[in-house]
């Protein structure tokens, strides 16, 4: 093997991901953090890297971020110099012989329910010439179909209108926009599908015909020009959520709604359900969302103080 073959670290990433079939965002996202190492760092040729230089990035990065995000963050470079060791001879890595940081167990971070009902109540109560959101129906079913089938913001920009069956009332989530990389279907929960009804409706009338099997669901520029673009993307998501955010005073998320329904579901205790509405793989991961009861440990408690 040839260990000249490589020199620095973007040449690292051009060949990592030229032998791998990654989805777009994959790949940007092991490119923006390739990048972000050598603007941090100012090392840019692979012998000058090492586990001493990789650690302290690892404490700048931990003094300006979370313990989520170095983990990120040594897990894809620990990958591309694994690629390195396999293909072209590198002797170690320098990211495997760091340490990832042992993040906190924080309970998961949903919206109240009060807070919820404010929200959609400010959106409501406000005119389609409101300053923050445009248009208010529009956003409430986008919400309403975070809180009632817990989807990631990918997945929901990804829906397509042959993946809605109202008759069946089920969602097809494919697997290109899946984070496991599989398809599977969830129900339409009855309070959502007059939601969808009406957008589907609604579409329609924008267009001027019934929107084609392939065409976005929630697609926000047909409705609002003030939205670049022919199709809605995650960032457009995510901007008119932290709009929104700032707006009413109350943190709202995509994720904070998938949590949300998370944690009030698996009060029913039926994990391996919520596992499979969740898409999640491991059941650890669902897991993450019981909670203690607490009334029945303050049973406990008065039972062995009495």
């Amino acid at each position: 093997m040839n260990t000249s073959s490589l020199r620095t670290v973007s040449e690292l990433v051009d060949d990592y991901l030229s032998e791998r079939l990654l989805r777009p965002a994959t790949n940007k996202l092991y490119r923006d953090i390739a990048r972000r190492f050598t603007e941090n760092t100012g090392l840019s040729r692979l012998s000058e890297i090492d586990a001493v230089e990789v650690r302290k990035w690892r404490t700048a990065v931990l003094n300006r971020a979370n313990e989520e995000s170095w983990n990120m963050y040594r897990r894809h470079m620990r990958a591309l110099w694994n690629h390195a060791i396999r293909h072209h001879g590198y002797p170690s890595n320098p990211f495997a012989d760091t340490a990832p940081a042992r993040p906190p167990k924080l309970r998961k971070k949903t919206v109240d329910s009060v807070d919820l009902q404010t929200v959609l109540r400010a959106l409501r109560d406000t005119s389609d010439e409101g300053r923050y959101v445009r248009p208010t129906w529009f956003w409430s079913i986008v919400i309403n179909t975070f809180y009632y089938t817990g989807i990631r913001r990918q997945q929901l920009v990804a829906l397509n209108w042959k993946d809605i069956d109202l008759d069946a009332a089920t969602i097809h989530l494919r697997a290109t926009s899946s984070k496991t990389h599989r398809e599977w279907l969830i129900p339409i929960a009855q309070p959502l599908r007059p939601e969808l009804e009406n957008l589907y409706l609604l579409t329609t009338e924008c267009l001027g015909r019934t929107p084609r099997s392939e065409e976005q669901v929630f697609n926000v520029t047909l409705f609002n020009d003030g939205f670049k673009g022919q199709t809605m993307t995650v960032d457009q998501l995510g901007a008119t959520f932290w709009r929104l955010s700032k707006a009413t005073k109350i943190r709202i998320s995509p994720h904070r709604l998938r949590h949300t329904m998370a944690t009030e579901l698996a009060a029913s205790k039926d994990i391996r359900t919520l596992q499979e509405l969740l898409g999640h793989t491991n059941i650890s991961t669902t897991m993450q969302y019981i909670h203690p009861d607490m009334d029945r440990m303050r049973d406990l408690l008065e039972r062995f103080s009495s």
